[in-house]
């Protein structure tokens, strides 16, 4: 038994020495060296081909900061009809938000995920407040995002719910959003 072990194994170490030296013989010829050389052309050309890939999958990703435009769809009466809003989007799935519009209120904080390929859910909310600065209530604010194929603007339509201070709704807005990409 150990004999026959012996011979399989001087068997397959012959085949596999033997194929070691075939593929020796064949890279170390003249057609062996030619391909050779294309693969490692090949390899060398395809590097920065993925780098510029992999930056164009990047823009396609919603982190970063972002310069919105916000329409609101009949806004309540003094309530301006457009403004602007910057938001930061985090890697993990946060954001931060801010508005322009006279509203007083806090820093809006949520979250954001992908629900598609370049579609996105967000949700965040605020604090408001009166011009004594009592607190009245919260907004939250839950959007659907279709970001554009370069990824560097993106369309959304959200809904906006105001709360009072128990929690209880008080009222519903829309708005149609436009965000551009800052950096």
């Amino acid at each position: 038994m150990k004999v026959q072990k012996a011979a399989q194994n001087t068997v397959m170490e012959s085949k596999s020495e033997s194929g070691f030296q075939f593929a020796r013989r064949a890279a170390l010829s003249a057609p062996g060296k030619f391909l050779l050389a294309v693969a490692v052309t090949i390899s060398l050309v395809s590097i920065p081909l993925l780098t510029r890939a992999d930056q164009t999958n990047d823009k396609r990703k919603l982190p970063g900061n972002w310069m919105v435009t916000v329409t609101r769809v009949n806004p309540a009466p003094g309530q301006a009809p457009i403004f602007l809003s910057l938001v930061t989007y985090f890697e993990d799935g946060n954001l931060l938000q801010e508005g322009s519009d006279t509203a007083i209120r806090s820093t809006g904080r949520g979250n954001w995920e992908r629900i598609r390929h370049q579609q996105f859910t967000q949700s965040f909310i605020f604090f408001r407040f009166d011009a004594a600065r009592t607190y009245l209530g919260t907004r939250v604010v839950t959007s659907t995002i279709t970001l554009s194929r370069d990824g560097n603007e993106y369309q959304a339509d959200s809904v906006g719910q105001n709360f009072d201070t128990s929690g209880n709704l008080l009222t519903t807005s829309q708005a149609t959003e436009v965000g551009q990409r800052l950096f």
